[in-house]
């Protein structure tokens, strides 16, 4: 497989090569395709999760169960806080 990289993507390459944390671009390359798999697994299972819950949640539904509007508006701004710090 042959592939053309951009001027900005030669230079990152470079410079991670000059500050030693890869011994060759093949390695470079090699890493952020591992980043990118992790991520898109991380995507698929964070995706599923979500299916997951909503299909709990209407079936909670289903049977009468309510949550009321308050704690559900809570819930959600304690993940987005904790996905926020999490991302650093």
């Amino acid at each position: 497989m042959h592939i053309t990289l951009g001027s900005e993507q030669e230079q990152f390459i470079s410079e991670q090569l000059a500050q030693g944390k890869f011994q060759s671009a093949d390695e470079v390359v090699t890493k952020a395709l591992q980043v990118l798999e992790r991520q898109q697994r991380d995507y698929q299972a964070w995706v599923e999760e979500v299916r997951e819950k909503v299909d709990e949640a209407a079936q909670s539904l289903e049977r009468g169960e309510r949550i009321p509007l308050e704690v559900v508006t809570d819930r959600i701004q304690v993940k987005f806080r904790k996905a926020r710090e999490a991302e650093g």
